[in-house]
């Protein structure tokens, strides 16, 4: 999924905070001198979570902002486990518009119409005859090499014909249902920043690069 990339490392967790905090509010501020509007679409975890935090304490205009997500376990928003709820804790600072904020229903009881709703969301925001292209994407890096909720070997990264995808429950290799949006809509985004901490991610960072079965390296 990557085209033209710029890799740069962090000496330390927060250097990358503060790295990941300055790419996103650039990307930002360009969208909105570009197109009156900046739409971003976030994904969860441990790694992104302090450079939310940086951004969010920094004077941008956030009433110019749109915000999705990425992909989301099938729990409530209130749930700990939620990546919209841990997303909009570490942005509590940003002074975002209430009706901002586009979040996936992870505890619908019909995850499949739930990314249906999802996907007519996003041909609502974006434009019913435009792409679904996001100013802003951030992603992560499994140990497995997924990234948002597309696991390898379950073919989820080969799904072509939607925006958005219910991601089934599979207990026997640990995976819980998901949503997730898909590869389609991870290529079209203007800026892609992929935030990895860790030595044993470098490993999993090349093999990405290299080129392959993409249902085997989905960050690929």
């Amino acid at each position: 999924m990557n085209g033209g990339e710029e890799t740069c490392v962090a000496k330390d967790a927060a250097e990358l905070a503060r790295l990941g905090a300055e790419l996103m509010a650039r990307a930002i501020a360009a969208a909105i001198e570009a197109r009156g509007v900046a739409r971003i679409a976030l994904s969860g975890g441990s790694t992104p979570s302090e450079a939310y935090q940086r951004l969010a304490a920094l004077a941008l205009p956030w009433e110019q902002t749109e915000w999705f997500w990425v992909d989301e376990r099938a729990v409530a928003p209130d749930h700990p486990r939620s990546n919209y709820g841990a997303a909009r804790r570490d942005l509590a600072a940003a002074r975002v518009p209430e009706g901002h904020f586009f979040r996936m229903e992870g505890e619908s009881p019909d995850l499949a119409e739930a990314a249906a709703r999802y996907e007519r969301l996003l041909r609502a925001r974006f434009g019913v005859a435009s792409p679904v292209a996001f100013d802003l994407m951030t992603l992560g890096i499994g140990d497995d090499a997924h990234t948002a909720s597309l696991f390898p070997g379950t073919g989820a990264v080969g799904i072509e014909d939607r925006l958005v995808a219910a991601i089934p429950a599979q207990p026997d290799k640990g995976l819980e249902a998901r949503l997730t949006l898909t590869a389609p809509v991870i290529r079209e985004a203007r800026m892609k920043l992929l935030l990895a901490r860790g030595a044993g991610k470098r490993g999993v960072l090349e093999q990405a690069k290299r080129t392959g079965p993409a249902d085997e390296v989905p960050a690929r």
